[in-house]
């Protein structure tokens, strides 16, 4: 089997994992892989939004201490990027690992700050 197609197998035997359903039919995304990033910080944590059994959930990871990936851009639209050992995705979704892979099971506590622009009051 090519690495195209185990790589295939592998995204939709996650997909059937995490989102608790069959996979459709597969879309093939083309990206363009920047040869440097910008690294914009650290990722404290991710919101988004998917499907499981047909309904919209909304979810956000906190990142656990020590498992924080770097949030890095490319030049071109489209090139976000977290980067990082410290963390997987599995069927529960973000996964939090220590160096030895293992799941840290830390709760951290999130509070968001908003950051005003300059010129406003």
């Amino acid at each position: 089997m090519n690495r195209y197609r185990r790589e295939k197998r592998a995204a939709r035997q996650l997909w059937r994992e995490f989102r608790e359903e069959q996979p459709g039919g597969s879309q093939l995304v083309a990206i363009q892989w920047p040869k440097a990033l910008m690294v914009m910080g650290t990722a404290v944590a991710i919101a988004y939004t998917t499907t499981h059994r047909g309904k919209k959930v909304p979810y956000m990871h906190q990142f656990a201490r020590g498992c924080k990936p770097l949030l890095c851009a490319g030049k071109k639209p489209g090139q976000l990027y977290l980067i990082g050992d410290r963390f997987k995705v599995d069927g529960h979704g973000i996964v939090d690992i220590d160096a030895r892979g293992m799941r840290v099971r830390d709760t951290p506590t999130l509070e968001l700050v908003k950051r005003r622009r300059r010129g406003k009051t």
